[in-house]
């Protein structure tokens, strides 16, 4: 179910995408507000097929935050802010199975130098369950540049059956 999104839902899922290009030491990522994904600079557009199924998770991770009274499905119901929502994510094709790997290709090692990382159990919910069963071998972290709280940045990607690497990122606030 493909319900339009309000301006706030909009706002908040770019607002993500911002955080991520603020937090990018090399490079800033492209945002398509139109579909929702976040894509690493000189990546080919991702093909029509997949766009429609990472726009899709997208919007299923929305709705499914809603539902749950929260912003972020990644970062769920325990992270103090409001302002930031899960943006698809386009990594393309190459080999993501790591965190090393996402965070480099999205320009985010050195923001996340002094890292903490851990792995989470990825989300689930009613419109979101079966997309995410078309994700394979599927990774989710998390990361927050020290162990002091603030931003944390989530992330659940995976292969797609179409081939390339994509699924959502999310950002959480702790104190």
């Amino acid at each position: 179910m493909d319900l339009p999104l309000d301006q706030a839902s909009i706002d908040a899922i770019a607002s993500t995408a911002r955080n991520i290009n603020d937090s990018a030491s090399s490079h800033s990522s492209s945002f398509d507000l139109a579909t929702l994904i976040l894509s690493p600079p000189s990546r080919p557009t991702p093909p029509p097929d997949t766009v429609h199924y990472l726009t899709r998770l997208a919007r299923a991770a929305h709705a499914d935050a809603l539902a749950m009274s929260c912003s972020s499905l990644l970062a769920g119901q325990g992270s103090e802010s409001d302002d930031t929502g899960d943006v698809a994510l386009w990594l393309g094709s190459g080999d993501f199975a790591s965190p090393d790997l996402v965070l480099a290709v999205l320009g985010l090692l050195d923001w996340a130098a002094a890292r903490e990382v851990k792995p989470f159990p990825p989300p689930n919910g009613p419109q979101i369950d079966a997309l995410l069963g078309q994700l394979h071998d599927v990774l989710s972290f998390r990361v927050s540049p020290a162990m002091t709280g603030g931003m944390v940045m989530f992330f659940l990607v995976g292969r797609l059956s179409s081939g390339g690497w994509g699924g959502l990122a999310g950002i959480g606030t702790w104190s």
